[in-house]
């Protein structure tokens, strides 16, 4: 039986999850992930999660049919889908004994569990800490902003993004607009990443902006604390929404194009 959308994001949904548990690691989330998107039966699918542990939130809407998971995707994945977090697409390069992916499209997308992960880890690395005053996310590259060091007026201005399997933060000089008192420490968000991407990759849905032609997110303070944005626009039927979340994983607002 043929595979729909909603059966390839349920799936990426349980592979998120077995990434952030530790039943894969990132090399194994990115491929079979990547996978998924050339997945054409359901079978297909069933290959992908046959030897994980699902979460129990997601097993409960996936009951096991009593002869082959193949034939239980049909129905269960319409139940699973309810509590998909999202898609994450995820790609790399193949691994010896993981499902080959279709495309060789870059791992480095932003809108992935594993991308975004690793650029959190790089800004760490290569600045010392993870001290920033505005993160603004795009799919293939990344902005962010923070204080000068000794210098409360100044921020200094950097991109991020991968090329060829590289990191790449870029030093885009600095700007003399930066308000006192408003960094936020991308540290605490770390350990929620795979949360947040899942409410991106629901959020057509939950905003009700049906093909999205324009997404981003932002990361900095909000009235009550750190927190992250998730804006979507359909640009030529001209509806938006946008979602904020808190570092904590927790949802804060929600403003739906139909509001």
């Amino acid at each position: 039986m043929r595979a729909r959308d909603v059966d390839r994001a349920a799936v990426r949904d349980v592979l998120d999850a077995a990434y952030s548990d530790g039943q894969l690691t990132e090399a194994e989330h990115r491929n079979r992930t990547e996978a998924t998107r050339s997945a054409r039966t359901l079978a297909d699918l069933d290959r992908l999660v046959r030897d994980l542990q699902v979460p129990a939130d997601l097993r409960d809407a996936m009951p096991t049919p009593p002869h082959s998971r193949d034939t239980r995707w049909a129905v269960a994945l319409s139940a699973a889908v309810v509590l998909v977090c999202g898609i994450v697409v995820v790609t790399s390069a193949r691994d010896n004994g993981e499902p080959a992916a279709a495309s060789s499209a870059s791992a480095s997308e932003l809108s992935t569990a594993a991308g975004f992960g690793r650029m959190l880890d790089e800004i760490h690395r290569e600045l010392g800490d993870s001290q920033v005053d505005q993160l603004t996310v795009y799919p293939e590259y990344a902005t962010f902003s923070r204080q000068v060091p000794g210098k409360p007026g100044l921020s200094q201005r950097y991109q991020y993004k991968v090329e060829k399997g590289q990191a790449q933060l870029t030093d885009n000089g600095t700007s003399s607009n930066r308000t006192e008192g408003v960094p936020v420490d991308l540290a605490e968000l770390r350990p929620n990443v795979p949360r947040v991407i899942g409410l991106l990759h629901g959020a057509d849905r939950t905003l009700r902006v049906d093909d999205p032609t324009r997404i981003f997110m932002d990361a900095k303070r909000g009235d009550d604390g750190p927190v992250v944005g998730i804006h979507l626009w359909n640009e030529g039927a001209g509806t938006q929404g946008f979602l904020t979340v808190g570092f904590d994983g927790t949802v804060r607002s929600i403003y739906r194009a139909d509001q």
